[in-house]
């Protein structure tokens, strides 16, 4: 099983110490090797002393799974919070500890210098994890390096829109530190900060490593392919290695720590509409109305932070968007099996006393009562910076009463407007000053309350300790800095929280900065829930860490109307899935700029397949919505009538991702490893391992060159579109309002007839499409059903499909007394049926059927014969 595991080396970068280990213990209770390591001659890198003494562990947390710690024994060390990102497996397989001896790797060590080895148990000369003696550790700067597989390709590390595509170029760095940064800048780090990685063999095998820090951090990747260097400005070595053996195991042994997706509500899987710049509510109103009349799926209509009174969070600017007739508005919505998410940001009015329209904000009183805002570096103050409001003050997501101040905010807002979901926006944090302490000195022009001026910085911002040693790290990662070192970075405080702020027990933002949008989501989430009687939130977040797939949803952010964002977009959406991540998707047609009829109809037969799908863009821009051209309308009909027509196959994926760490979203390489030329390929993409989704990405192209690796593949818009692949290139006619999606033989998925919504098609009859993979081949497929919005779902069917020639068996596991909205199975299509059929029956019964002789395909009716919560047997000969 572990014969070809690609070789992951990890060699702590030269630095002037070495370390002798000393007092190694084996404590089997909980399968871990302990140690201290001590330095023979004290050492200082350019960043700082390095510490003389450290402590050192290894544990076996799965078979495929090991943990390495490194940290001071004395000093106490930043750690992320549990809370926030666990350090252990979600599940285990046993309640019992696991062995060395019963993993599926060997672990060997010297004392003196100090190394250790873990390499394949079946292949020792493949070597999964190796110390070298020298490292730098000190108080703000650690620095390790690993060797890689020179032959391999590197994959995530994120989030970074790449422009050379998927794959991590060599000689390239990537930093992690949040901050908002249009996605459309490309090669530069962005929202969020994920360290974790996964190296893909030639031959297909894989393995990944996380990184468990928080602070700020460079990875580089080496010119000659070798090597991959982290630097750190804080907290410890907390690493963890997934040994695979397959690209989706490795992301599935990722998921089991930081904690599997979240369950998304049924009703999100469903068209999302958006813009910044409604001047009005009845815009918004129109726009549904448009969707309706041009017979194009809509089910969630969103408002950006237009419908704010001067943007002031949870109020309703009462001229344009009267809070009566947004409530109506809602209630409409409602009435129509639609939903309504409107967005909050993180940055609270800092009321001036002098300011009469401002008295009697009850988020700034209450959050000032409560004292639930992040400090400035004196810990005495509230923090000030200024987003859109003007000056405001930040909720502390560390502080015990920030969960009860922010869920009476949601509430008293939500009781106005019931609003479904809450999209979270800004959270980097994004600030429009920079400075360790900032204030309002003139409150007559600040803010502004112009839409032109308010993003420039009107405070007094100074800072009153230039030696801080939080705001001034002596090592500087490269935030705002381009591919390969490219520029010159920015400093950490630049546009953000300063680094010295203080949270509630002492933590400092120098450790938590990425941490933040998280804990707002999580917070978010767990209010959402509180406010709607256990029914799951829908959050959607633009900044995230590991672990946030646990809590809410993500966008790639700020992307522009530009063919080459459209080709980021998978990636980013590849990426996010690997991330743990189910539900993302990027803004469609593009957010920054003015879209085009071919560009946006080309976009919906991209975003009409990733997890989230939202047409946004942004103020200014020329209104995008798809019922404006005649070819995107007729576009977005088609693709998104299909993608609510595979809509029980979605969120069956989406079920999978939440209970095992299954990718919704993939690319080729993750299903078909040992095919190097899918290893290339970041321009089609997958749906799980059924679909295959290849789009046009070119200007004025009217066909694609699309890879099939080896098997049988058949269009799912029109089954006379068969592609029998050896694995090969294949052009294949997709006018403009054509997108090509093929599903894989071997494959069964379960569908519905699709609607304008997903109310609409979840009262919609059942159907199978089953794609026969030949003679001794057999065809598997899966559907879950539930309520569709309960947190603890205690009612729910999964039932297993397996299809073969001749005949089909659907079992039902029911977990207590879940009835769909519509059980009925009215038909099932079998493709590649390569003989005429005589007779079909169902659990003994005979039933009518179609043979189509020319296109090998059987359709077979099963009107009032069959349901999805039954079990049932189809045969036919």
């Amino acid at each position: 099983m572990w014969a070809r595991l690609c070789a992951l080396t990890l060699l702590l970068a030269p630095a002037s110490a070495s370390y002798t280990l000393q007092d190694p213990t084996w404590d089997s209770s909980s399968s871990t090797f302990s140690a201290s390591l001590s330095s023979s001659s004290a050492s200082t890198n350019p960043y700082g002393d390095d510490f003389a003494s450290l402590s050192f562990s290894l544990s076996v947390l799965t078979s495929e799974t090991a943990r390495i710690r490194i940290t001071t024994p004395d000093a106490e060390r930043y750690e992320i919070p549990e809370s926030v990102t666990p350090s252990g497996p979600v599940t285990l397989p046993s309640s019992q500890p696991i062995s060395i001896d019963d993993a599926s790797f060997d672990f060997t060590y010297t004392s003196s210098p100090f190394t250790f080895k873990i390499s394949d148990k079946s292949d020792p000369s493949v070597i999964v994890f190796e110390l070298n003696e020298d490292f730098s550790f000190s108080d703000q700067y650690i620095k390790f390096s690993t060797s890689m597989n020179s032959e391999s390709k590197l994959f995530g590390l994120g989030e970074k829109s790449r422009s050379n595509g998927a794959e991590v170029p060599p000689g390239s760095k990537t930093t992690m530190w949040a901050r908002d940064m249009a996605a459309a800048v490309f090669d530069t780090n962005l929202y969020a900060s994920h360290p974790f990685y996964v190296e893909l063999s030639s031959d297909g095998s894989a393995h990944g490593s996380f990184l468990r820090n928080s602070n700020g951090l460079d990875v580089t990747y080496s010119e000659s392919r070798d090597s991959l260097t982290f630097e750190a400005l804080g907290g410890i070595v907390d690493l963890y290695t997934f040994v695979g053996p397959s690209p989706t195991d490795v992301a599935a042994q990722y998921q089991q720590i930081v904690g599997f997706p979240r369950l998304q509500p049924y009703w999100s899987l469903g068209f999302h509409q958006c813009r910044y710049g409604y001047e009005n509510l009845q815009e918004a109103i129109d726009v549904v109305s448009g969707y309706k009349d041009a017979s194009i799926p809509l089910d969630i209509a969103w408002l950006d932070i237009d419908y704010m009174n001067l943007w002031l969070d949870f109020t309703y600017d009462e001229a344009n968007f009267p809070s009566s007739k947004v409530s109506a508005f809602v209630d409409e919505l409602h009435s129509n099996g639609q939903k309504f998410v409107p967005i909050v940001d993180p940055g609270i009015l800092a009321v001036d006393s002098s300011w009469d329209w401002a008295q009697g904000y009850d988020a700034y009183d209450k959050g000032m009562e409560m004292d639930v805002f992040v400090k400035d570096l004196n810990g005495e103050k509230p923090y000030m910076g200024q987003v859109w409001p003007g000056p405001v003050h930040f909720p502390d997501w560390f502080h015990p009463n920030a969960t009860d101040y922010w869920t009476e905010q949601l509430k008293n807002w939500h009781d106005i407007a019931a609003f479904d979901g809450v999209w979270v926006d800004m959270n980097e944090v994004s600030n429009f000053c920079t400075g360790q302490v900032c204030e309002n000195d003139s409150p007559d022009t600040c803010p502004t309350h112009q839409v032109d001026t308010q993003t420039q910085c009107c405070l007094s911002c100074v800072d009153v300790d230039q030696g801080n040693k939080f705001d001034n790290p002596k090592f500087m990662i490269g935030n705002d800095e381009g591919i390969n070192g490219g520029g010159n970075p920015s400093p950490i405080n630049f546009k953000t929280i300063p680094a010295s702020a203080k949270h509630y027990g002492g933590l400092s933002q120098y450790d938590v900065h990425n941490l933040h949008g998280t804990m707002e989501a999580k917070v978010t989430s767990d209010a959402m829930e509180a406010i709607r009687d256990g029914k799951r939130s829908f959050v959607l977040s633009r900044s995230s860490f590991p672990g946030h797939g646990n809590h809410a949803s993500h966008w790639t952010g700020d992307n522009a109307a530009t063919w080459d964002d459209l080709k980021r977009s998978i990636v980013t959406v590849n990426d996010f899935a690997m991330f743990g991540i189910s539900m993302v998707g990027a803004d469609i047609c593009g957010f920054i700029g003015d879209s085009w009829e071919e560009l946006c109809a080309r976009w919906i037969e991209v975003g009409a397949f990733h997890p989230f799908s939202r047409n946004h863009n942004t103020y200014g821009a020329a209104p995008q919505e798809f019922y404006r051209w005649d070819t995107v309308a007729e576009a977005s009909r088609r693709a998104l009538g299909m993608r609510y027509k595979i809509l029980p196959f979605l969120y069956t994926l989406m079920y999978k991702a939440n209970a095992g760490g299954d990718l919704v979203s993939r690319y080729l390489w993750q299903n078909f490893p040992q095919d190097a030329e899918t290893h290339g390929i970041d321009e089609q993409f997958m749906l799980g391992d059924a679909l295959l989704i290849s789009p046009v990405l070119e200007e004025a192209a009217r066909s694609v060159e699309a890879y099939f690796p080896q098997g049988t593949w058949y269009n799912i818009f029109d089954f006379s579109k068969v592609v029998q692949s050896e694995g090969e290139k294949v052009a294949l006619n997709a006018e403009l309002e054509e997108v090509n999606v093929h599903i894989r033989a071997g494959s069964i998925i379960a569908m519905q007839e699709g609607g304008l919504t997903t109310v609409e098609s979840r009262g919609t009859d059942f159907s199978l499409l089953v794609a026969l993979c030949g003679e001794g081949c057999t065809s598997f497929g899966e559907l879950y059903l539930d309520d569709g919005e309960s947190v603890q779902v205690e009612d729910s069917i999964l039932a297993d499909i397996v299809g073969s020639a001749g005949e089909l068996a659907f079992s039902v596991t029911k977990t207590g007394t879940y009835e769909p909205e519509n059980a009925n199975l009215s038909s099932v299509k079998i493709l590649g049926v390569d003989q005429p059929v005589g007779a079909c029956e169902v659990n003994g019964s005979a039933v009518e059927f179609d043979y189509d002789n020319e296109l090998k395909i059987l359709t077979i009716s099963l009107e009032g014969k069959a349901r999805v919560d039954e079990d049932f047997e189809l045969l036919w000969k």
